[in-house]
């Protein structure tokens, strides 16, 4: 123990030079489950960035040059939700679903697009965010036993689903506009452009769907578990408190670097093409994932020849220990003492 001051010395000064950084954008899902009630909460949120580099006063250059466009709207719907293109998203997920052999049913969602291009004389920088909050129902596959107690079978492979279909949504700005390949943003703001793209043999990386959340296809038992005994992690959850009532929480938690995993890494392609007699450079950028699993209850991951799986018990097992994530108690209680006093520094500091 004679090194801990040492080590607590140097954590704190980590924290302190990294707690101010912005976080990284990163391909982003979370779920909130509720066994009892066979619905869920879910939150994916896509990121997909091309950069195009062209020469000095090439074509594309007399294009973008100069160029600061931003597309951005939110819908809401179910499949009877046909004028806005809400239901277009719900079948494109639904279709995701029974690819991955899950059960899972998307019965209405959230759907919010975002898109810029920022044009240089050398370089185009283009981002698309498209984030979703669809309402999950049927992932309990059917009742069982776990431990000679009554337990819920529930479906974990809707996780890492990947959306192949086209989803249609009206935007303010463009009108009717499929928004899940990177394209076709260019073919109603740039159609000249997206022609040239087309026929270039660049379309590869412009053409895969934004809406891609295999990199969460991680077996189950690589993610962080945190048992929480008192449900108090998830207390800011209003749909957990309001659907559930259950205090015994099961968090499974991707994205963060370990010694287990190792670092995620974003996901990155390079093209090159000859558009009017001119090279090209075409690069794509998939964030690394970040994600959470909330379950009501006990979970305990199983695995069967259809995937992945959770035996869901509504109280833990007589004698089960809330889990720490592989971190001693001491450590935590130190970590916790160093976060307050980064909170009272940065009072401090915003006082002055």
């Amino acid at each position: 123990m004679k090194y801990l001051p040492t080590a607590v010395a140097i954590t704190f000064a980590a924290l302190l030079t990294f707690s101010f950084v912005p976080r990284a954008f990163a391909n982003d899902m979370n779920a909130v489950l509720i066994p009892q009630r066979n619905i869920a909460e879910g939150h994916y949120i896509a990121f997909y960035n091309l950069e195009i580099r062209y020469p000095e006063g090439s074509t594309l250059a007399q294009e973008f040059n100069g160029k600061n466009e931003r597309y951005q709207f939110t819908l809401t719907g179910d499949p009877s939700s046909t004028d806005n293109g809400v239901a277009s998203a719900i079948v494109a997920f639904n279709k995701a679903m029974i690819d991955k052999n899950s059960p899972v049913h998307v019965t209405k969602m959230d759907i919010s697009y975002t898109a810029t291009i920022k044009g240089e004389a050398t370089s185009t920088l283009i981002s698309y965010k498209i984030e979703t909050k669809p309402f999950l129902e049927n992932f309990v596959i059917e009742k069982g036993t776990e431990g000679g107690r009554a337990a819920d079978i529930v479906d974990l492979e809707w996780r890492s689903i990947v959306v192949t279909e086209p989803i249609t949504l009206r935007s303010p700005d463009l009108g009717m506009i499929e928004v899940n390949k990177p394209i076709n943003l260019i073919k109603a703001t740039h159609p000249a452009v997206a022609d040239k793209i087309d026929s270039s043999g660049a379309n590869v990386i412009f053409d895969e769907p934004i809406l891609n959340f295999n990199a969460f296809n991680l077996p189950m038992e690589r993610w962080h578990f945190l048992f929480d005994p008192s449900g108090s992690l998830v207390e800011t959850s209003s749909f957990f408190r309001e659907e559930s009532g259950a205090k015994v929480t099961s968090i499974y938690s991707l994205g963060e670097s370990s010694f287990r995993e190792g670092t995620f890494e974003a996901e990155e392609k390079d093209v090159k093409a000859n558009i009017d007699g001119q090279e090209i450079l075409f690069h794509s950028q998939v964030p690394a994932p970040s994600g959470q699993i909330q379950v009501a209850g006990f979970s305990v991951i199983q695995t069967s020849e259809s995937g992945e799986f959770a035996m869901v018990t509504v109280e833990a097992p007589e004698g089960a220990q809330a889990a720490t994530g592989g971190f001693p108690i001491q450590v935590l209680l130190v970590l916790g003492g160093m976060m307050g006093a980064i909170a009272i520094f940065i009072l401090f500091k915003a006082r002055k």
